[in-house]
């Protein structure tokens, strides 16, 4: 979900795909709260189901982009010679970034009432650090030397980071810092598969072949985590999830990863025919690997649909979506020409960071001001009925798609 530098063959496509998943994004966190939502707007239920909805391609779409920009903007500092050891340091920080913010939002779902901050509040603390800590300022990059006054700002977001960590009180296991990683959150498995992708791409560069090889033995990770292979590292279960985040989430970003390499310039597929026969092909061969292994879901549960398992049919089938998405909007705006409709998506998807946080602060916001004027949460309320409370996500996805675009505009934006 982090924003890289535009420039070089960058396409507009990318960044429109980004921003609508964004946007989707916003407006089913958001629904998810509305009372009488219809089944087809919300995760499978029950969670072990063998389906999908469109929700459930949301998060592995984020997963394929995560992979797909990494040829633009990892390669970059390939092709100019930037030494491997330093190259590596960006990669484990922006690892060790998105995992930190995975950890806090994870965190402040389950925070104590109890606690010596309301829960809301303590949020705030935390978004506050976060933009204090990665937020660019007007005419910055995330390349750019530090000045004084940034460095400043910076310091301060991590005290107020350090503050969060000290203040936090959970629901159990006390101790000077209590936060945990129960499952990371979204950005710590976004952390996680961008991790393993970036390892791929530093060892196999541009090499198509030996990329999209790596394919299908993170998918056998996967299979063989299931199967107990690795049952004498329980100790790592606490932590990580070595089939899922490792393996069949990894390989989603991994498929991004070729995708990209096919869409970088001076590959033989650099005009639009090429691309989409390409993409056609592409989506054709992981839906069919879907299919096939779906077919085995009577013999086991990682060959059903499911997106709490991250099993592989419903990986695969999530990647051929995605590119299927991706043609469509590649043709409409690229080689048709028609892209003032997307401007929105586009502003919001070189800003998508930003827009996935904003709606968090706006949450916290609103019940730190309804507890502490003692009113009804207006907007709360709002989800007590289905029509008001569908209107009030689809203006909220828009509302703050529309805000990140402002603010990309005068260079305000983070960058991990």
């Amino acid at each position: 979900m982090t924003t890289e530098p535009a420039g070089g063959p960058r396409s507009r496509t990318l960044d429109v795909l980004r921003g609508l998943t964004i946007l989707v994004m916003i407006f089913v966190n958001d629904v998810a709260g509305v009372r009488d939502v219809p089944a087809w707007m919300k995760h499978v239920s029950p969670s072990d189901a063998d389906g999908m909805t469109f929700v459930d391609v949301v998060f592995p779409a984020f997963l394929f982009i995560v992979g797909l920009s990494i040829p633009l903007a990892l390669g970059k500092r390939l092709d100019r010679g930037e030494p491997l050891g330093r190259t590596w340091r960006h990669v484990l920080a922006r690892t060790g970034s998105l995992l930190l913010l995975g950890l806090f939002m994870v965190n402040a779902e389950n925070i104590s009432d109890a606690g010596w901050l309301r829960p809301a509040l303590w949020s705030l603390l935390f978004y506050a650090g976060v933009f204090l800590s990665f937020g660019l300022g007007p005419a910055a990059g995330p390349d750019a030397a530090p000045t004084a006054a940034a460095r400043l700002r910076r310091g301060a977001g991590v005290a107020l980071l350090v503050a969060a960590a000290l203040l936090f009180r959970g629901r159990g296991e006390p101790g000077l810092v209590e936060l945990r990683p129960h499952w990371w959150g979204i950005l710590g498995l976004l952390g996680w598969a961008y991790l393993v992708a970036c390892a791929v791409f530093i060892l196999l560069r541009r090499n198509l072949a030996g990329v999209v090889g790596t394919i299908p033995l993170l998918y056998c990770l996967y299979v063989a985590h299931a199967g107990g292979a690795f049952s004498g590292f329980s100790w790592l279960s606490g932590w990580i999830h070595l089939g899922s985040m490792l393996g069949s989430q990894a390989a989603i970003t991994v498929s991004g990863l070729a995708m990209g390499i096919v869409l970088s310039s001076g590959a033989s597929t650099a005009t639009p025919s090429p691309r989409l026969r390409f993409a056609f092909l592409y989506a054709a061969a992981l839906a069919a690997a879907a299919h096939l292994l779906h077919a085995a879901h009577g013999i086991h549960a990682m060959f059903i649909l499911n997106k709490n398992l991250a099993t592989p049919p419903w990986c695969l089938l999530s990647s051929a979506i995605t590119v299927a998405v991706w043609a469509a909007l590649y043709w409409i705006i690229d080689v048709r020409g028609s892209h003032r409709w997307a401007s929105l998506l586009e502003g919001a998807g070189q800003n998508a960071l930003t827009a996935y946080l904003l709606a968090f602060v706006l949450d916290a916001f609103l019940n730190l001001l309804s507890q502490a004027t003692g009113l009804p949460n207006v907007y709360a309320a709002l989800g007590d009925h289905f029509a008001t409370g569908f209107a009030r996500s689809v203006l909220l996805a828009l509302g703050i798609a529309w805000l990140a675009r402002r603010l990309r505009r005068t260079s305000l934006q983070l960058a991990l």
